[in-house]
């Protein structure tokens, strides 16, 4: 049954009038009628009297108008919870999130959003960028934080933005001979010992898609799964390491590794949001998505590392 006729019924039957109830509810006289006579069919019976110039409800009609006072009181309820529901900023935001987005992006602006919105919980998950985006498409969590070697836009059921554009520089020891050059042609670093990630990642994606563009071969000294392995083994001069520039700023801060810039062409990464096209997000993590890409005027981090940000937000 369309509620909309059975609030046309529960008027009429209010005002005793037709004419009345239409003026109400900004219809024409005979689009009362019709309704009315829709919901009698409905029925079969007869839901008012016409006794001379008034209208009476029939023992159906009273029977009705009991029930429909219930129906569209609770209509009435749910909108009203709704719209609060749309207002209210109390709930959990599900967030999952690759490691180096997890560990050095979005504390400070977790930090920042709960300042504003104290009510608000986090469930958060790290896992690999992979994991991330194949959870994010199963409806599993509101919001997923991933790295990528390139924007991609071929993830149809996916919205994507680029949150952060990370550059990606060469981390040595400070005993290195490579710590007293400012930079690194392509060549000569195809002849240093790497340490990598293990394959199917996309930092060794993007290492492998690096030197193929160059049809440059690569030396492998070490694969390993554990990024903060792989830092200890640059701080210990067992090889050398791509990073994002992102994910060893304490550690250039802390004098325990060097960067070294690639010559030939810059290379980047980038941190992405990302969410199912057909999700509905909470009002919390709308917000909070939206918060993420909003300028902040104060962050906990100085900018020591040369890093290009695409958004305004200072950090990291």
């Amino acid at each position: 049954m369309d509620l909309y006729k059975l609030k046309t019924f529960y008027t009429v039957a209010n005002l005793s009038s037709f004419s009345r109830a239409a003026e109400t509810l900004f219809l024409t006289q005979p689009a009362v009628s019709a309704q009315i006579k829709d919901l009698e069919y409905e029925y079969k019976t007869k839901l008012f009297n016409r006794v001379g110039r008034s209208i009476q409800l029939t023992r159906a009609g009273e029977t009705l108008l009991v029930y429909a006072e219930k129906l569209l009181g609770i209509y009435e309820e749910s909108y009203f919870a709704l719209n609060m529901l749309k207002e209210s900023m109390d709930g959990s935001i599900k967030l999952t999130t690759s490691g180096t987005p997890g560990a050095r992006l979005l504390p400070p602006i977790i930090s920042s959003f709960k300042q504003k919105y104290p009510e608000t919980d986090f469930s958060i998950k790290t896992q690999k960028s992979s994991s991330v985006i194949e959870t994010i498409k199963h409806n599993h969590f509101d919001l997923g934080v991933i790295v990528c070697s390139e924007c991609n836009t071929d993830r149809k059921e996916l919205i994507e933005k680029v949150l952060y554009k990370d550059r990606v520089v060469i981390g040595v020891s400070n005993k290195h001979p490579l710590a007293l050059q400012g930079s690194i042609s392509v060549s000569k670093l195809s002849e240093m010992p790497l340490i990598v990630s293990v394959k199917n990642t996309v930092s060794r994606q993007a290492i492998d898609k690096f030197f193929h563009q160059y049809s440059r071969p690569f030396t492998i000294a070490y694969e390993i799964e554990n990024m903060s392995m792989i830092k200890t083994m640059v701080e210990n001069n067992l090889g050398i390491a791509f990073f994002n520039s992102l994910e060893i700023r304490k550690e250039v801060e802390s004098k325990l590794i060097h960067t070294v810039e690639i010559e030939d062409i810059p290379l980047y990464r980038y941190v992405s949001v990302i969410y199912h096209r057909n999700h509905e997000l909470s009002p919390s993590a709308k917000a909070f998505y939206e918060f993420m890409f909003t300028p902040l005027e104060k962050t906990e981090f100085k900018e020591t590392t040369k890093i290009t940000a695409i958004r305004k937000r200072p950090y990291p």
